[in-house]
């Protein structure tokens, strides 16, 4: 024992009062390092799991669409924003179902083009370019997506080649994530076999459209509420 221990001791022997301890700040440090971590995780969880907005009420191939219906094989359409990061994820899924179904199915990716800016070399649309036998839109101020009710970057729409909607969804298990999933699986089944295991699917991208009250339907597919 010190000298200034003793000390200590002797003091409070003869004044009965023990010695104040010193605390550390450790423990609490750690507790809101701890919960800071957890935060940022689920935040980041709930931000990949959560899908985007949707309007499934065409169920028919809309009227008066700029894209011609192949009325021979499957029609898949991929709606995409040409600055959004996740939708990587969805052209490297329509990439596997090309390789897979060739010139089975006719496909087209629709890009999303606002008059005023100059989005015409961005990485999504170098990454549409490199996918093999697709047909590109340039959707100027979002015509094309609003006729077929695309909201949100990644919706894939797949048609059956008398117009019928036979899947309406996305192509990725959570947003920017590749991998098994439930829509590409659907699409892919149903073009090879000609059956469809899902018609829906949740949708992971930015929006494209946001309000969905500017939409209207007919019996006949689906038109802008400003014609």
């Amino acid at each position: 024992m010190s000298r200034e221990t003793r000390q200590a001791q002797e003091d409070s022997d003869a004044t009965g009062v023990a010695p104040r301890k010193g605390r550390s700040l450790l423990p609490i440090i750690v507790l809101v390092w701890a919960s800071m971590i957890g935060s940022s995780f689920a935040a980041m969880l709930y931000y990949h799991n959560t899908p985007g907005h949707r309007n499934d009420d065409a169920s028919v191939w809309p009227l008066n669409t700029a894209i011609k219906l192949d009325t021979n094989r499957p029609n898949l359409l991929v709606f995409v924003h040409p600055k959004c990061p996740c939708s990587s994820a969805t052209l490297n899924e329509l990439a596997r179902i090309q390789t897979t179904c060739g010139s089975k199915i006719s496909t087209h990716i629709i890009i999303y083009h606002p008059d005023e800016e100059a989005w015409d070399n961005t990485r999504i649309i170098r990454q549409a370019l490199e996918i093999p036998n697709v047909r590109i839109f340039n959707d100027s101020e979002g015509h094309l997506s609003e006729s077929f009710g695309a909201m949100t970057s990644g919706h894939t729409f797949l048609y059956a080649p008398d117009g019928r909607r036979i899947f309406s969804g996305g192509i990725t298990m959570a947003r920017g994530h590749e991998g098994d999933n439930l829509g590409r699986s659907s699409i892919v089944q149903y073009i090879l076999d000609g059956k469809s295991i899902c018609d829906s699917t949740n949708i992971y991208g930015c929006s494209i459209l946001n309000d969905a009250a500017s939409l209207d339907v007919s019996s006949g597919g689906m038109s802008r509420a400003s014609e």
